[in-house]
């Protein structure tokens, strides 16, 4: 096991909860905090989250919704042990932590019987990018292990009318929204997130629904710095910060 920080993050919405990530490596970013109050999930449903790294946006989730069902899925060994110790500290009874190759899921969980996948997939194309020499780091990064058509294909796992929730570079936006129509995914909220107003979007949230009609919410612009390089009012609320 490779050397471990405890740090706290505070969500709006979920309070504050604490989580071990490698200290070099697979540690999360503002884009699954973004993720994750960008999600809306409703009492009693079943959440699966495929690339679940140490497990922040799930355990988000579950604390943010204490009656929703939530289950992680992990390939890497090191930080599938993490997302557990992480789901113990928390003392999060409603997350199950599922240790499995994602192409491989199908021999561990049946398809249709989830109401929300939500994921932060690699974000580069294999080959794209700075390379980084950390495995773990490139996994989460690059699409080592998978393609977005891959990722968009765990649509299968969704019940009719489910909704998956993913969040991407915007400058893949619409390669997204046509993979996932490919796939009966109809785009319904969206929303673009930029470093800060007059700035190009750097990310964009996105929650689809399967099997639905056409008819799609452009949510209002996310800015996550004011020109002095504080946070937005709304990244401060986010943030559960005073």
């Amino acid at each position: 096991m490779t050397a471990v920080t405890h740090d706290s993050i505070a969500l709006r919405g979920a309070g504050v909860i604490t989580i071990s990530q490698p200290k070099k490596g697979h540690r999360f970013t503002l884009d699954s905090i973004l993720l994750a109050d960008f999600c809306r999930i409703k009492s009693r449903e079943r959440v699966l989250e495929p690339g679940s790294g140490t497990g922040i946006i799930s355990l988000l989730l579950a604390r943010k919704y204490p009656r929703s069902l939530i289950y992680p899925v992990e390939i890497q060994d090191d930080l599938y042990g993490l997302c557990e110790e992480n789901r113990k500290s928390n003392n999060l009874e409603n997350v199950t932590g599922v240790h499995c190759d994602l192409r491989r899921l199908d021999q561990s969980i049946s398809p249709d019987g989830f109401d929300v996948i939500v994921t932060n997939p690699p974000y580069t194309k294999e080959g794209t990018g700075k390379k980084s020499p950390l495995l773990e780091r490139r996994i989460a990064r690059q699409d080592l292990l998978g393609k977005l058509e891959f990722w968009l294909d765990l649509q299968k796992f969704l019940k009719q009318g489910g909704r998956y929730n993913l969040v991407l570079p915007a400058s893949r936006s619409a390669e997204l929204f046509s993979l996932m129509r490919e796939r009966r995914l109809e785009p319904k909220r969206i929303r673009y997130v930029h470093p800060k107003e007059h700035k190009p979007a750097s990310l964009v949230l996105v929650e689809a629904v399967k099997a639905a009609g056409p008819g799609l919410i452009a949510l209002p612009p996310l800015f996550v710095h004011e020109p002095d390089g504080s946070y937005t009012d709304e990244m401060r609320s986010i943030y559960n910060l005073s």
